[in-house]
């Protein structure tokens, strides 16, 4: 059964916009040559991580979610995201603000601004075909403004060289035997590697649509949307990877989703939400017996309990990670967890 991302429609569609070069179109989705459900040997359902080699929750030092990230009713920039662009003139959308009728929307270089657009309705636009294209090697700066907020996004669009040294490392990966997912993983790295957020997004985004089974390829997307700053889009990548974990029973899919959700649902300032997926991935990591991401999970659930004040539970979960972090030598992490801990006092 094809398993589908619901993304909102401002969204879906912007993932579909900004591409306008055929040669591009040919090597984000090339369907003539289609690439078998499962590989000559190994699973069809890889596992979404080598377990062995578990990427960290938390950095060795300082917290497992900054507090200096923004707050999530402020307005969002969609379209063009933060990063490179290939399109001199990208669709504009943005989030809409609650009880917002009209915005203003800003493009900015060097600070100053080059054109203003008052009163815009809508919160998806063409890039206005009064004005100049984007410039290669230029930085620029979207500004949507009402009701005292605004958002923005901070992007440049690539020189025909950069372009080019995209397009080869595209052709090598294309060149190659991989499997579909293996595919669009490899060349959203690419594209995330040159900050080209709107197609890294994209190419995961197809794979999901053509009925990826590949917990990896959701896992990548949802990371994706919450470093962008987009939670709820996210929360609802992670949720489809969730169920997809749950029905395979994979523990460590389930585990690597929840951490997952919780960042999105702590940017959405939905502590309790947070709560309860990290309280379930710390005991599907204790069940995987993962000496290393457990007391992580438990330092997250500090964090969280001491972002809702809850100073008495933060107290135990902080320790709770020490003593973990103890168990294995992790020095750095016990000084980290000791000065939340003094925080508290």
């Amino acid at each position: 059964m094809k398993r589908k991302v619901l993304f909102p429609l401002i969204v879906t569609f912007s993932l579909t916009t900004g591409i306008e070069s055929i040669v591009w179109q040919r090597a984000i989705a090339d369907t003539s040559n289609p690439k078998p459900i499962c590989p000559e040997s190994g699973p069809c359902f890889p596992p979404i991580a080598d377990t062995s080699n578990p990427k960290p929750i938390c950095p060795e030092s300082g917290p497992c979610f900054p507090p200096s990230r923004s707050g999530f009713t402020e307005i969002r920039v969609i379209t063009p995201p933060r990063g490179s662009l290939l399109n001199p003139q990208p669709t504009l959308s943005w989030t809409p603000l609650a009880d917002t009728q009209e915005y203003t929307v800003r493009l900015l270089r060097s600070g100053e601004t080059i054109w203003e657009l008052p009163n815009v309705r809508n919160t998806e636009i063409p890039y206005p075909a009064t004005q100049s294209p984007l410039t290669p090697g230029i930085n620029y700066e979207l500004m949507v403004e009402a009701d005292g907020k605004a958002g923005k996004s901070m992007f440049r669009l690539m020189t025909p060289s950069q372009a080019e040294s995209v397009m080869v490392e595209v052709e090598e990966i294309r060149q190659q035997n991989l499997s579909a997912d293996e595919t669009a993983l490899q060349l959203a790295q690419v594209y995330e590697d040159y900050d080209l957020m709107t197609l890294a997004i994209q190419t995961l985004t197809e794979a999901i649509d053509t009925n990826s089974q590949n917990l990896e390829v959701y896992q990548s997307l949802g990371n994706l949307y919450n470093r962008l700053e987009l939670p709820r889009v996210a929360e609802l990548v992670y949720q489809e990877s969730l169920d997809l974990a749950s029905s395979r029973q994979d523990i460590a899919g389930l585990a690597q989703a929840q951490i997952g959700l919780a960042r999105s649902f702590v940017a959405q300032e939905k502590l309790p939400q947070a709560v309860e997926v990290l309280t379930a991935a710390y005991s599907n990591y204790q069940q995987l017996n993962n000496a290393e991401l457990t007391p992580q999970v438990a330092q997250f659930l500090g964090e969280v309990y001491e972002m809702d004040n809850n100073y008495e539970q933060a107290r135990r979960w902080y320790q709770e990670a020490k003593a973990g972090y103890e168990a294995i030598g992790a020095e750095q992490r016990v000084e980290t967890v000791e000065k939340a801990m003094q925080r508290l006092n």
